[in-house]
């Protein structure tokens, strides 16, 4: 019986910690929006903003279903400011740790959860960041700021020609 209740303990941590640490990438994905220089970096920061968003609300769904607190959002920290501290590139560079490190915490809470619920949360929050980091480094590639990755040659289009 103790068992259960620590590994539910466990679970419902984790939790919190993924809706906190969603909810900094949406408010920072905010901030970015407002002072990106390009039109598609700041695209992509919007469409961050509303992926992040709706991932954070998930999670906070699953805590308030179990009466636990949800962190609040750093949506009021943010500035007025228009003019950027940082270059379009180091933001994207920032985005685009943040997505891979999302990954990565999503991925392994995948493998440990027992919660059925949690699991299932988890699958649309990985695509969500799958989504997030494949239009990030297509943008990257596009301003040059990243090379794109070798691929295996066409051996189809090189029979034809």
């Amino acid at each position: 019986m103790l068992s259960q209740i620590m590994d539910q303990t466990k679970q419902k941590n984790l939790t919190a910690a993924e809706t906190k640490k969603t909810g900094f990438i949406r408010s920072l994905s905010l901030a970015f929006s407002q002072v990106a220089g390009l039109d598609d970096v700041c695209k992509f920061m919007l469409k961050n903003v509303k992926l992040a968003g709706e991932d954070a609300d998930s999670f906070a769904a699953i805590l308030e279903k179990d009466d636990l607190p949800i962190p609040e959002r750093w949506d009021s920290d943010i500035t007025d400011a228009k003019v950027s501290p940082f270059s379009d590139k180091l933001m994207m560079f920032h985005a685009a740790f943040l997505v891979n490190a999302a990954l990565s915490y999503y991925g392994a809470a995948l493998g440990s959860s027992l919660r059925s619920d949690i699991i299932v949360n988890y699958k649309i929050v990985f695509s969500h960041a799958m989504e997030a980091g494949a239009l990030c480094f297509k943008i990257m590639v596009k301003h040059g700021w990243l090379e794109k990755q070798p691929e295996a040659a066409d051996r189809k289009a090189l029979v034809k020609s």
